[in-house]
């Protein structure tokens, strides 16, 4: 392998760069910290089993065609450039550095030394991946190593970088020199019936959703809890020729153990909110076995965008809530307390879609909101902040952050008008036609 003040050389911009110390190993090879022209980087540097000219190729066709577009794409630590060495046959691939001490690993969290995330964090975090991985995949390309160990964010944020891009390939076309991780991989490949695509990406990432929400593997119940021996046989048992899913609703087989080491995800799964259980239920029943029943990023994108609007505080203990239509004995999952339905604003698009999202002093609406199909680039702008009445704070309005008029309909049916800067009062049956095909209307 390389060793500190070697001189290596980066095959598509001809830059060298040194190599200063070693990161960390793993199974493909070992990541070094090197020194360049445009500041420190890191190199992974192939083992000689993984450096085939396969491998290589691959890499080349990733620096090539550039990280996916967009917002989505800026997430995945991509590839730079191809690395090699004169008086050496392996070769390895240049990438930005990650700040450790910005981002966190989900083992990490669990072992405690990075704290939890919050309601609203554990939402973006969610929506990123989803987002990034569904740009990956319109883009032609699959994953095919999804797992919790490519995966950093910044608990304080919820911000994602998703790393160990390598072996990316064209869906259905190119090679790859790794199946996946055991424990994300989909039935159908742990049996061999297909190999890693599209669509065993989206097992691997409610795999890894689950595990983020859960704290514990979908699969991991009393059929694991039982095995003696945690080899291969029992591996492809569990993932591939029995997997049941543990809060299976009709299957309780591999429920999980009654044993104290399993009160986390069976309270986390108490306290996760039934939209959520639902898409999990759906990924590990029908999706199990019928890849093109699986949850889609889409899907996933959606369902995390409305729980981030709908989080409510409790007013005892200020622990985040998810409030949701349908819910039944609205209660804070931490002191039990019951709490009050809040005001929201319930959003109806000219297609039909209904989305809702509680109105708390610090919400603000944001044009994808109220514009479904608007600029993908101008979805987060805010259009729209929950303000008080200076000359009396008990009254609260939605202000117009917009350059155009909004309709109000008041609930006797007359009609007036908002102009930009000035506020409509929260009052429950007001409606407003932000003037893009949406109606909102406060209700509780």
């Amino acid at each position: 392998m390389l060793k500190v003040g070697d001189k290596v050389k980066c095959q598509v911009s001809g830059e060298i760069v040194t190599v200063k110390k070693k990161l960390g190993e793993g199974g493909q090879g070992i990541v070094y910290l090197v020194g360049s022209d445009n500041g420190d980087k890191a190199l992974k540097w192939y083992n000689e089993q993984q450096s085939t000219d396969e491998q290589k190729t691959s890499i080349i066709n990733l620096v090539m065609g550039g990280a996916p577009k967009g917002e989505a794409g800026k997430r995945f630590v991509w590839p730079i450039d191809v690395v090699t060495c004169e008086d050496n046959d392996n070769f390895g691939y240049l990438m930005n550095l990650i700040d450790k001490d910005k981002y966190a690993e989900l083992g990490e969290v669990w072992a405690h030394i990075k704290p939890v995330p919050g309601r609203h964090e554990m939402c973006r975090i969610s929506y990123e991946l989803a987002n990034s991985y569904r740009e990956l995949h319109l883009e032609g390309y699959c994953y095919r190593d999804i797992s919790e160990g490519n995966l950093m964010f910044n608990v304080d944020t919820g911000e994602v970088l998703i790393c160990d891009n390598d072996n990316v390939g064209i869906n259905r076309q190119s090679k790859c020199q790794v199946q996946g991780t055991w424990e994300y991989m989909a039935p159908e490949i742990i049996m061999g019936k297909a190999t890693p695509s599209t669509l065993t990406d989206l097992y691997s990432l409610a795999v890894l959703l689950f595990r983020l929400w859960i704290w514990h593997h979908p699969l991991h119940g009393e059929i694991e809890y039982n095995i003696r021996s945690w080899d291969i046989p029992a591996k492809k048992k569990v993932y591939g020729e029995e997997p049941i899913f543990v809060f299976d609703p009709h299957n309780m087989k591999n429920k999980l153990p009654n044993d104290p080491e399993y009160s986390t995800p069976r309270k986390l799964w108490e306290h996760c909110p039934e939209p959520l259980k639902n898409l999990f239920i759906k990924s590990f029943t029908e999706g199990l076995h019928n890849p093109d029943k699986r949850v889609t990023e889409g899907e996933w994108q959606e369902l995390f965008l409305e729980l981030d609007d709908c989080i409510v505080a409790c007013s005892k203990d200020k622990a985040e809530n998810f409030w949701y239509s349908g819910i039944q004995d609205f209660r804070c999952w931490y002191c039990k307390a019951k709490i009050d339905n809040p005001i929201r604003l319930k959003l109806k698009a000219a297609s039909g879609t209904i989305r809702e999202m509680v109105l708390n002093k610090d919400t603000k609406v944001l044009e994808r909101h109220i514009n479904l199909y608007g600029d993908e680039g101008k979805k987060d702008n805010v259009i729209g902040e929950i303000v008080q009445n200076p000359n009396n704070p008990s009254m609260w309005g939605l202000k117009n952050l917009t350059q155009n008029i909004w309709k109000i309909i008041k609930t006797d049916g007359t009609e007036c008008e908002v102009v930009p800067s000035r506020s409509v009062a929260i009052s429950l049956g007001i409606k407003i036609d932000f003037g893009t095909g949406s109606i909102g209307e406060f209700e509780k």
